[in-house]
């Protein structure tokens, strides 16, 4: 049974994602433009913005798919499993990326400060968390879908 709310609330959080995708893509296209302009050195410090901008584009991706499910009136499914996964995935990837990069900070180039540091290794720390928060929801939508696949049989 679709809750009129939770879809139109829905649909409009999925406007916004597709929103937030097509800036991320631009961002990700201009990227080299704006550091020259910003008069940023772009270096390998700043390459890795793109391995991990395209993660969290894939990450935003899958929200897209988890809120057309929800639309559907399907959300306990296991492709929706399948998401949370790639997303937990996805999240550990960035969070090693941005390790790579705090690594790169501190022994290749000497100018960045310790502010930028310590966001880093929060950020991190941040996308870690997260890949934590989706391996347990993956695991609770497959319980779901598993009593939701024995209560149909039972119907």
């Amino acid at each position: 049974m679709k809750n009129k709310k939770l879809v139109g609330l829905g649909n409009k959080v999925v406007i916004f994602l597709q929103g937030i995708s097509i800036v991320g893509v631009f961002i990700l296209l201009f990227l080299y433009p704006i550091t020259k302009t910003l008069k940023i050195h772009f270096d390998l410090f700043i390459i890795m913005v793109y391995p991990c901008g395209i993660l969290f584009l894939l990450i935003i991706n899958e929200f897209i798919k988890l809120f057309n499910t929800l639309k559907d009136g399907n959300p306990f499914c296991i492709e929706n499993v399948k998401r949370f996964k790639n997303n937990m995935k996805y999240s550990i990837i960035i969070s090693i990326l941005i390790l790579i990069a705090l690594l790169i900070s501190i022994f290749v180039y000497n100018y960045y400060g310790l502010q930028l540091k310590m966001a880093l290794v929060f950020i991190s720390f941040l996308f870690f968390c997260c890949s934590v928060c989706f391996y347990v929801l993956s695991e609770l939508f497959r319980q779901a879908t598993e009593y939701k696949e024995e209560n149909d049989l039972t119907i």
